[in-house]
């Protein structure tokens, strides 16, 4: 694959030995890739190699922090790319208003890398060229995303240069407003998506509020927490770009419709991609329907290569999904359900980690249910949670 100059990736890694796997996948995929271990070697190289686009271990910001200030200051912009270890609670925040563009969870697998890297060098090189034909569902969706991305971006990037606290408030407030907008739109759009398809409705706010409580279970960053709770609301908004007859039969779906439903994570991933910097973790959507034991789609991932997030969606998904009533099924209980679930992960398909949190997520609101209401009646929350 033949890349021109402007396509070199320069790799930042002081010590966590994550560059040395990423240039040799990006090497083996044709870019020309380079590895800085100081901030000095990385100026210099910014410049000499016209580098196309930076990559750097989230946990080491601190180090580079002086390398992605100066590369604020020039006037064409360089895309960077953070690498967060997946089993790190780390706050990205800082790296987002520093100019990190977009966030991989490692590890993963090369062709993950390798695409991510596509998709900031060329936009284009992220998708399938069918797929983001101009009158797809796919591009149209994807504009909404992009047109919110640059709008919220614009808002971050002022908050983050106003000194004034009255105006980094007001800034602040518009931002959450203008993300509570684009929550409200995206996700009315995946409802009416559902309300369309046999057993559905209301299955993606469900997946959210439950990866929400698992996030925070895990004690990970607000932020963070965010994230997979928008992930989990908009983790099907794929479905948008399927033929509307797909999911509305009431039997069950043939060999070609089934092939045709295992597209979505991959369109759900493409339409989100550009709020992967605002903090949507696209590659916990992308990998939500992947199995540790390599049976998932869309890419056959297993183990250490299925990002932590894409585990906990995994595991509401299927809960929530076994909590409604399916063409080829009827609605099954929470004890059922959770024994399938169960058998899943003993069969090592889904992590019996993010099983356990989602068990203590629905003891507690149990608990918050029966001694929140005098009656003894559970509570709207607690119903959704316990099935």
């Amino acid at each position: 694959m033949q890349q021109s100059p402007s396509s070199t990736v320069l790799v930042l890694d002081a010590s966590s030995g994550v560059g040395h796997w990423a240039c040799d996948a990006l090497i083996d995929a044709g870019y020309a890739c380079v590895v800085a271990q100081t901030p000095q070697e990385a100026l210099r190289s910014v410049d000499a190699l016209r580098a196309g686009l930076l990559l750097l271990p989230v946990v080491e910001l601190t180090a580079w922090t002086g390398v992605l200030e100066r590369l604020q200051e020039r006037t064409e912009s360089v895309p960077v790319l953070g690498v967060v270890d997946k089993e790190a609670n780390v706050d990205v925040s800082p790296a987002l208003t520093l100019g990190v563009n977009d966030l991989l969870t490692y590890p993963c697998s090369p062709e993950d890398l390798v695409q991510r890297v596509a998709v900031r060098l060329d936009r284009r090189a992220a998708a399938e060229p069918q797929s983001l034909d101009n009158d797809s569902p796919i591009a149209t969706l994807r504009a909404v995303t992009e047109a919110a991305e640059q709008a919220l971006f614009r808002a971050e990037t002022a908050e983050a240069r106003v000194s004034r606290a009255e105006e980094r408030e007001h800034l602040r407030m518009a931002r959450e407003s203008l993300s509570h907008s684009l929550q409200v739109l995206l996700g009315t759009m995946v409802g009416t998506a559902e309300a369309g398809a046999a057993g559905r409705a209301g299955h993606s706010r469900m997946v959210a509020m439950l990866v929400k409580r698992m996030a925070a279970e895990l004690g990970w960053a607000p932020e963070r927490v965010r994230g997979m709770e928008l992930a989990g609301l908009l983790h099907d908004i794929g479905l948008l770009a399927l033929p509307p007859d797909l999911l509305a039969g009431r039997g069950p779906l043939d060999d070609q419709q089934r092939r045709l439903l295992h597209t979505h994570p991959e369109a759900s991933a493409q339409i989100l991609e550009p709020l992967s910097r605002v903090g949507v973790p696209v590659s916990a959507v992308r990998a939500h329907h992947e199995r540790l034991d390599g049976s998932g789609y869309p890419r056959g991932l297993r183990g250490r290569q299925v990002p932590v997030g894409a585990e906990l969606l995994a595991v509401a998904d299927c809960y929530a999904a076994l909590l409604q009533d399916r063409p080829h099924r009827p609605a099954l209980g929470q004890a059922e359900a959770l024994k399938i679930l169960d058998k899943e992960t003993a069969a090592g398909r889904l992590s019996a980690k993010a099983l356990a949190i989602l068990q203590k997520v629905i003891a507690r609101s149990q608990e918050t249910s029966q001694s929140g209401n005098a009656d003894g009646s559970a509570s709207p929350m607690g119903q959704a949670l316990t099935g």
